[in-house]
């Protein structure tokens, strides 16, 4: 079983390599809604685009929680972030360029009305398999453990 450090520099480096993960998102009334979505990590938070009038986007916009989940079913990482930033695409080229050079996709080219949301991890969970299942959390509170 792998200690809280060693869990933490596996999360960082799954966040550094990992380019589409999945997001659920919940409406006012508490509907879940659960898609794939491209993603950035900046070193403290993730950089996701969609489309300003996506399900996903207006969620976001009334319900600033979310969960995010990447790896597999034998390696995950689970992410509770809550929204802290909201840019229009075009007004943001500092996370576009960043965006791009991470991804090599730039929401810019995509059309208008596409938006970035920044989220930050208020918990994250790493996990191989049940026998890790104790010890899973690598951050609680926004802090890491490690």
């Amino acid at each position: 079983m792998r200690d809280t450090k060693t869990r933490k520099a596996d999360v960082l480096a799954a966040l550094e390599r990992q380019k589409d993960l999945w997001i659920a998102t919940a409406d006012r009334e508490g509907h879940a809604h659960l898609i794939a979505v491209s993603a950035w990590w900046d070193g403290s938070s993730v950089v996701m685009a969609t489309a300003g009038g996506s399900r996903t986007a207006r969620n976001l916009s009334d319900n600033p929680g979310a969960r995010l989940a990447l790896g597999a079913p034998d390696d995950v990482t689970v992410i509770d972030a809550r929204v802290s930033d909201r840019r229009e695409v075009a007004d943001a080229p500092d996370l576009a360029d960043g965006f791009n050079k991470a991804l090599g996709w730039d929401p810019r080219e995509a059309g208008e009305g596409w938006v970035f949301f920044r989220l930050n991890p208020v918990r994250i969970q790493a996990y191989k398999g049940y026998d890790e299942l104790e010890g899973r959390d690598v951050m609680r509170n926004s802090g890491w453990l490690a």
